[in-house]
């Protein structure tokens, strides 16, 4: 266009016909003043969005093997749906039942010790183990037999020593005894003779030589006498302590067997508060649902796997308890969360346009940013969100059945924000940023 024509144009707008052009400006003036008051006063959803699945709101339930050994029968796979009380595995406790069976064969063999002792100090000739005992160990039954003949032996090899001492004793005890009595008679038979010859000599009808000799008989005979008197004390002072020897070897044998019969008592006493411990362990071949629930994670398969004592043998996920959505929420959207925040919740399994959204609320915000390290590594706030209400498909009157596991979008609805805030907040954005290095 020609600068002619624009002047000409211009003339004619600023004349009749520019009536109409302040028209339209005055029309575009208040359309935008009008967008701009509805946009100051019309409020937008707040909102913070976010991935999540749904969880049971109590814990998982990680089954563990309550003692360890081989895995006999498995009743269960993943995502298998479980009682309580209802059998998971079956277990063969080959530790409990090896240490059981040990426990077992020790009190059997302190039981045919204790019999054996018990025959020792009852002073007992001869010692049998009884049947059941020698069943269970044949072996044990034949030493213990065997140490109590050896025993038997030594004990009656030191008392027929001390038998051969006694009566050696005995025999010197009735020698001297004989001795005294020949000397005391022969002493009073001189003592008379020396009464006859004596007054003899005094009238010299006897030589005095005869007197003599028979004073030096008596003193002779009295001699003897007095020696056998300390022979029958020394034999029967030996026989004494012979007897006393005797007793004290029988009250060794006594006592020895006795000093180990405590100690066998003492180790039965320990043993017997074991066993009803193995026998519970033992017991526990059977491993049970805890709760009712659903299996997540199995990580033993094959019969005929070992398990350590304490292995989680699987995972269950609660049923029957409350379902929860734990989402996922950024670090830089966290500040505009707060708890009782409504949500609207999207389930993955089912479109939302077509079935509508779940309402919940926000029950818990995590006091840490949380990293991902079996993903991307990125850090992530966990928000808890209560489920509220029911979802029903189109044609059903029941609501669909919620599964933990299954994975929704969750909008977290953070208060209101007028549109002109929603448009304005970038420009705001890019004029803060505007002047930096």
């Amino acid at each position: 266009m020609s600068d002619i024509d624009f002047k000409r144009l211009s003339r004619e707008m600023s004349g009749r016909d520019g009536l109409g052009g302040s028209a339209i400006m005055v029309t575009i003036i208040a359309l935008v003043s009008v967008t701009l008051v509805w946009a100051s006063w019309a409020e937008l959803d707040n909102v913070t969005r976010g991935d999540g699945r749904i969880i049971s709101s109590v814990q998982n339930q990680v089954v563990q093997a309550a003692e360890g050994g081989v895995i006999l029968r498995r009743f269960v796979s993943e995502n298998s749906k479980v009682a309580k009380g209802e059998i998971l595995f079956e277990i063969d406790p080959v530790d409990a039942s090896s240490e059981l069976n040990q426990i077992q064969q020790r009190r059997a063999a302190l039981r045919v010790r204790e019999a054996r002792l018990r025959a020792e100090i009852t002073g007992a000739e001869r010692f049998e183990t009884s049947a059941d005992l020698r069943t269970l160990t044949p072996l044990v039954a034949m030493t213990e037999e065997s140490l109590f003949a050896a025993r038997r032996a030594e004990l009656a090899g030191q008392l027929a020593v001390l038998e051969q001492r006694r009566q050696q004793s005995t025999h010197d005890l009735r020698s001297a005894q004989a001795t005294r009595g020949t000397s005391e008679r022969t002493a009073i038979l001189l003592e008379e003779e020396i009464a006859v010859v004596e007054p003899l000599v005094r009238d010299n009808i006897a030589p005095s030589t005869r007197l003599l000799e028979l004073q030096r008989q008596l003193e002779q005979a009295r001699g003897e006498r007095d020696r056998a008197t300390v022979a029958i004390e020394q034999a029967r002072s030996a026989t004494a302590e012979i007897e006393t020897e005797i007793e004290n070897a029988r009250a060794a044998y006594r006592l020895r067997a006795m000093d180990e019969l405590s100690s066998v008592v003492s180790e039965q006493s320990e043993l017997d508060k074991s066993l009803p411990r193995l026998k519970e362990r033992v017991s526990r071949t059977v491993i049970r649902a805890p709760m009712d629930g659903i299996v997540s994670q199995l990580n033993f398969r094959t019969p005929g796997g070992y398990v350590n004592t304490g292995d989680a043998i699987l995972e269950l996920v609660p049923t029957g308890e409350a379902l929860i959505i734990e989402a996922r929420i950024r670090p830089q959207d966290i500040s505009r969360i707060r708890l009782d925040d409504a949500v609207r919740i999207r389930l993955s399994a089912y479109d939302s346009a077509k079935y509508g959204t779940l309402n919940g609320r926000v029950t818990l915000i995590s006091p840490d940013a949380v990293v991902d390290d079996e993903t991307s590594g990125e850090s992530y706030y966990r928000v808890d969100v209560a489920i509220e209400g029911d979802l029903t498909l189109e044609g059903m009157t029941e609501p669909v059945t919620l599964i933990p596991g299954m994975t929704a979008t969750v909008d977290v609805l953070s208060g209101t924000r007028t549109v002109l805030e929603y448009f304005w907040q970038p420009v705001a954005r890019v004029q803060e940023l505007a002047l930096r290095d």
